[in-house]
C-alpha cells in the first residue's frame, strides 16, 4: 500500500493501530497484568494505566493522519510533481521515528538508562538541520515504544521532544536568516 492510499483511509490506519495497541494491551494482561507508570516514578503520585494507550494512541494516529494529509493537500496545490517524494519522506520520517522508539525501548530494557539518558536528545540534534517536529516523527517514535511504556508515557515524552525540536528548528532557520547574507 502505497503512501497516498494510507492517507486516504484514516479510519483504517486508526483502526490497525487501535488494535495494535490492543495486542500490545493484552500482552500484558496475561503475563503479570497492565502495568500503571505513576509520575515521576514515584508510588505516592498518581498512576496512570496502560489501558489509556486504547484511546490515547489511536487518538494521536487519527489526528497525525489528518495533519499529515493537510500538509499533502497544500504539497498537491503548491508542487503536485514533487508529491511522490513527499509521500516517501512522509514515510521515512514515520519508520526512522519507529525504529528511533524502539531503540530507545531496548535502551531501557536492557538496563542501557546511562545510553538512554543521551539517545533520547538525539532528535534536538538533527532539528538544527531538519524538521523533526512533525507529525508523522511523534506517531513513529510513540508506536516504537508502547510495547516498554505503554500509551501515554512516549505521547508525553514525544511532544516535550517535539516541541523542543520546533523551538531549535525555528531558532536555528531565525538565526541563520539573521547571520547570513542573502545571495
Amino acid at each position: 500500500m502505497e503512501a497516498k492510499s494510507i492517507l486516504d483511509h484514516k479510519v483504517l490506519v486508526t483502526l490497525s493501530v487501535f488494535f495494535l495497541t490492543l495486542l500490545f494491551i493484552l500482552f500484558e494482561y496475561f503475563n503479570g497484568g497492565v502495568i500503571t507508570h505513576h509520575l515521576l516514578a514515584r508510588e505516592d503520585l498518581p498512576g496512570i494505566s496502560n489501558w489509556w494507550g486504547l484511546v490515547t494512541v489511536p487518538l494521536l494516529s487519527w489526528i497525525s493522519v489528518v495533519l499529515i494529509s493537510k500538509r499533502r493537500d497544500t504539497i498537491i496545490k503548491l508542487e503536485p510533481a514533487q508529491l511522490e517524494n513527499y509521500d516517501a519522506k512522509i514515510l521515512r520520517a514515520f519508520l526512522f521515528a519507529l525504529l528511533f522508539g524502539i531503540t530507545a525501548s531496548l535502551l531501557w530494557k536492557f538496563n542501557l538508562a546511562n545510553i538512554l539518558r543521551y539517545f533520547i536528545l538525539t532528535p534536538i540534534l538533527f532539528a538544527f538541520f531538519k524538521p523533526v517536529y512533525l507529525p508523522e516523527y511523534l506517531l513513529g517514535f510513540v508506536i516504537g515504544m508502547q510495547f516498554t511504556f505503554g500509551g501515554i508515557l512516549p505521547i508525553i515524552v514525544g511532544t516535550v521532544l517535539l516541541i523542543l525540536c520546533f523551538l531549535v528548528h525555528k531558532l536555528t532557520r531565525i538565526i541563520m536568516k539573521t547571520i547570513l547574507p542573502k545571495n
